[in-house]
């Protein structure tokens, strides 16, 4: 499989994090075996040009296991809380969900964006689209700030990140459902899950003790019961696949 990462252009990089393709290579089997992706926090919406659909796949609140079909998709992953406004849906609606993008009612996307032949093509479609969307929607400056505090080294409690931005922890709760798909307390543990993914396979030597306090967690137990619950494999397991497990670190870079 052929997967690649590309930057948007820089009037989006506060809406997307990243456009990606996957394209499978000429001698590759369709299906590859089962593949593990980790909660994040972000809506994708995702081209296939093999089947000609568009479907948006809300945030997830834990990890999605799947057997692979790897086809030609292209690909557009927003930053947490920048998705709503653009899509024109409560985010906390896609959650969990894969949906048509045609079931939203949204018709920004040109219908070039499946007949371009390539992903790579594809994309280009999809972010003039977006780029011609920009003037309708708008980013929240509290809501980007929690989701900064939540993929943070030093992330708060919620009563922290309530103070933080001036509310109260229930319309903190309401916007972020809103606008991220998910409550601050979910929030918070999918942060702390991407940074303890990313430090773990960095750095395989590190006492998983020492490594859960040094992440926020009470102790090393309270890690192993995130991971089980989150991601359904115990830290050292997710530790060791880190060719098959990736964290998103340009979230938690701020990139």
């Amino acid at each position: 499989m052929s997967y690649r990462e590309i930057l948007p252009h820089p009037a989006l990089r506060a809406w997307v994090d990243r456009f990606w393709v996957r394209e499978p290579e000429p001698a590759e089997p369709a299906a590859v075996g089962p593949v593990c992706i980790l909660p994040d926090g972000c809506v994708d919406v995702l081209i296939g040009l093999d089947a000609g659909a568009v479907h948006v796949v809300g945030t997830m609140t834990e990890a999605l296991h799947v057997d692979a079909q790897w086809v030609s998709t292209a690909a557009v992953r927003f930053r947490p809380g920048a998705a709503a406004a653009l899509l024109g849906v409560a985010a906390h609606e896609l959650t969990d969900r894969r949906v048509p993008l045609a079931e939203l009612g949204r018709r920004w996307l040109s219908p070039r964006a499946l007949e371009a032949g390539s992903p790579s093509a594809a994309v280009r479609v999809l972010e003039q689209s977006l780029l011609a969307r920009l003037g309708e929607a708008e980013l929240q400056p509290a809501v980007l700030r929690t989701v900064a505090l939540c993929f943070g080294s030093e992330a708060p409690s919620v009563e922290g990140l309530a103070q933080e931005v001036g509310w109260s922890r229930q319309r903190l709760t309401r916007v972020l459902l809103d606008e991220v798909g998910l409550s601050a307390k979910q929030l918070l543990r999918v942060g702390r899950l991407q940074r303890a993914v990313d430090q773990l396979q960095r750095r395989p030597s590190t006492n998983l003790a020492q490594a859960a306090v040094g992440l926020g967690y009470f102790d090393q137990a309270h890690m192993c019961r995130d991971f089980r619950e989150l991601v359904g494999l115990s830290p050292s397991a997710v530790r060791a696949a880190a060719r098959t497990i990736f964290p998103i670190r340009s979230l938690l870079a701020g990139a």
